[in-house]
């Protein structure tokens, strides 16, 4: 690289000001932002940086929500030599204090809509030298985010760094105790851009479908010449071709080449797609990493939603008017989406690409899915936050096809072992380990929980899960979620799996509750569809045949909102921790 600049995410830009100056790289509202426009911004984040005192491989850490703000801030740091380091907008003040003096970050920026509790922790903050808050604050000594940008020169500051260097450090969820830094790579997005696309292509024309539906999956994929070849990709012959590992190495090096080189990315510039992620917090590796992939590829165009909550019509008010083709969302944001009453008044006929991430994403979602977007692929994507986080994927185009727990082949190097480390035959239930480059270089100033998670170069994933006939990866549940119930083991998301599908259950979460003659019991916690009631008796009845009886909760309750976080994760330990002690449990 070095083709435009030394710094990596320089050169890309620099790329794609000269060869798109006028294309558009963002959508917010009524702004319509190009990359000569956002280039321009960027340097002058990174400028002004510097100028406060940031060298390379200091962190800065910023709370945005999907905003231009949040994705011309992420650029700045890197190309100024920096490592940005994302919070969760939804932190609570002690959650922003641990962040903050954990990541020795040295700049905090954030959004107005964020400075009541950011600016309550700012006395707990003295290693921060600079707070920039992008509108009003309260506070006297904070610096003005437009005046900050418009301080900085717009100029690129030439400050180079390799591929091996960390790209951005993403804070894991903490649901076993404080947040961990996941120090991510730029090789390993690199990486992982390249086998998930390369894989992407390989499946989607290796699949067996009519020539209509051939047709559709063709305009989804980013190869050239794929409508004159059509017709090719449809014969046996090619099919044959296809499946061949020398294939997958040809497209593989394709896009590796892509996205370390802006010159060899150019050809992609003028038919950028648009795509949108409503549900998937650009602070979550899930989406920045989508994020980066647009960035050095120079190939997306990402629409924004204004709002900070999910907003249906909103949203489906974009994909029409915008012609989104590729669009992202957790299954609870698809849930409310496919929901929807008025979903019928829209024209989504765009979309080609649904993908779905961050959770389960059951037969029944799926099919309301292919439903409401008749001519989209599903592609689900399965992984964690340190694989960068891509390990496995799913294509779906057939509704009579689905697969509730497959989560599609690895992508990656892939085992599962028993307790004592021996790998299980297909069909057994152990936990799934990984070994690629794109894992994280390690957790930040915590190599004991590094070493935890890392054997003989395998990633411990701590997901426990089994290879089906078809050596696709079927996922059982978090190792640590297992209930030991009278010596059986009990996995809270075949049970939840089971409840949900009661027609007026709309999402359940089971935990064990401590028990005295069974050791636990299994206890479910359950959220109504709007307007429906129901006997706590009405729910054990239900899973009668469905499940084995030591599975069967023998106590439940009700809420009005299970909790979830900003990536679509069920917050199971706020549950244990309101509903886990033996008896009834009344609402906090």
């Amino acid at each position: 690289m070095g083709v435009y600049s030394p710094n990596i995410i320089a050169n890309s830009l620099i790329s794609c000001k000269t060869h798109n100056t006028d294309g558009e790289i963002v959508i917010y509202g009524d702004r319509r932002i190009t990359w000569s426009e956002m280039t321009s911004r960027v340097f002058k984040i990174a400028q002004a940086l510097i100028k406060l005192g940031v060298k390379k491989d200091d962190k800065v850490a910023y709370m945005f929500h999907n905003t231009p703000a949040f994705i011309e801030i992420t650029c700045g740091i890197q190309v100024a030599g920096a490592i940005p380091t994302p919070m969760n907008y939804r932190y609570v003040s002690s959650e922003i204090e641990f962040q903050g003096k954990h990541s020795d970050a040295k700049i905090l920026i954030y959004d107005d809509i964020w400075s009541e509790t950011v600016e309550q922790t700012v006395k707990s903050l003295p290693t921060i030298s600079h707070f920039i808050c992008r509108g009003e604050s309260r506070l006297s000594n904070v610096i003005e985010y437009e005046a900050f940008v418009a301080s900085g020169e717009d100029k690129d500051p030439a400050v180079g760094n390799k591929l091996e260097d960390v790209a951005v450090m993403i804070y894991t969820g903490g649901t076993t105790g404080f947040p961990k830094g996941v120090m991510l790579t730029y090789i390993a997005h690199v990486e992982m851009f390249a086998i998930l696309l390369s894989s992407v292509v390989v499946r989607t024309l290796g699949m067996d479908v009519n020539k209509e539906r051939h047709k559709i999956m063709l305009e989804a994929l980013p190869i050239p010449g794929k409508t004159l070849l059509g017709p090719i990709f449809r014969t046996k012959i090619f099919k044959k071709f296809i499946n061949r590992p020398s294939t997958q190495e040809f497209f593989y090096k394709t896009f590796y080449k892509q996205f370390s080189d802006p010159d060899a990315a150019r050809k992609g510039y003028k038919n950028a797609k648009k795509v949108m992620y409503p549900s998937m917090p650009f602070f979550h590796d899930a989406a920045f990493s989508n994020l980066f992939m647009g960035l050095l590829a120079g190939s997306f165009c990402y629409v924004l939603p204004e709002s900070v909550r999910f907003d249906p019509p909103a949203i489906l008010e974009l994909i029409q008017r915008e012609k989104v083709s590729n669009m992202s969302n957790v299954p609870t944001g698809w849930k409310k989406l496919v929901s929807y009453s008025d979903f019928h008044k829209y024209d989504v006929s765009s979309i080609r690409v649904t993908t779905t991430g961050g959770g389960a994403c059951s037969s029944t979602l799926k099919k309301q899915i292919m439903e409401k977007f008749p001519k989209a692929m599903i592609v689900d994507v399965f992984g964690q936050t340190e694989m960068t986080p891509a390990t496995s994927f799913r294509l779906d185009v057939d509704s009579e096809k689905l697969e509730d727990r497959s989560v599609g082949k690895s992508i990656v190097e892939t085992k599962i072992i028993d307790n004592e480390g021996n790998e299980v035959p297909h069909g057994e239930t152990g936990e799934i380990l990984y070994r690629s480059k794109t894992v994280m270089k390690g957790y930040y100033k915590d190599e004991e929980k590094t070493k935890e998670v890392m054997a003989d170069g395998w990633f411990k994933s701590g997901d426990l899960g089994y290879f089906d006939d078809n050596g696709e990866i079927r996922t059982v549940d978090r190792k640590k979620e297992c209930i030991n119930t009278g010596g059986e083991k009990v996995y809270p998301l075949e049970v939840e799996a089971v409840v949900e599908t009661h027609p007026k259950v709309d999402t359940a979460c089971v935990i064990g509750v401590p028990d005295e003659e069974w050791g636990s019991i299994i206890r479910v916690v359950v959220q109504l569809n709007m307007g429906e009631k129901m006997e706590k008796n009405e729910i054990t009845e239900y899973c009668r045949g469905k499940l084995a009886a030591y599975k069967i909760p023998r106590s439940v309750e009700f809420i009005d909102e299970l909790p979830f976080s900003p990536a679509g994760k069920l917050l199971r330990q706020k549950i244990r921790d309101q509903y886990g002690l033996p008896g009834e449990s009344p609402p906090a």
